[in-house]
């Protein structure tokens, strides 16, 4: 069985002095460190992304939404503006069709310049 001093004599220098083990515990900090900052930028980039694929997800939806509204609008418009429709509810509310030579077109007004 092997002594403890002679155990601590494979770790001794030449010179007698046990190496330092402080820069290895730097260095194994410092790289621990590294890979944390790397892993929490990944993370944070990884949810910037998810967050904005969400917010182009809805955005499109409401494009979407609002290209049917202005569809059925648009189709509302023709209907209620459609020659046929306006000749039929005049004529419900007693309006005629004049004749061409009655029609008389009526110059606008200059406007005057208010004065102080």
């Amino acid at each position: 069985m092997a002594l403890p001093a002679s155990m601590y004599r494979i770790f001794r220098r030449p010179d007698g002095e046990a190496p330092s083990v402080r820069i290895v515990i730097i260095a194994m900090v410092l790289v621990a460190l590294m890979l944390t900052a790397i892993g929490v930028i990944r993370v944070t980039r990884q949810h910037e992304v998810l967050r904005l694929g969400l917010s182009l997800s809805k955005k499109s939806e409401d494009v979407r939404r609002l290209r049917e509204t202005r569809r059925q609008l648009e189709l509302e418009l023709a209907t209620l503006t459609a020659p046929d429709r306006i000749r039929r509810l005049a004529t419900q509310l007693g309006m005629t069709s004049v004749p061409p030579d009655k029609i008389r077109v009526i110059a606008p007004r200059p406007n005057k310049v208010a004065s102080r």
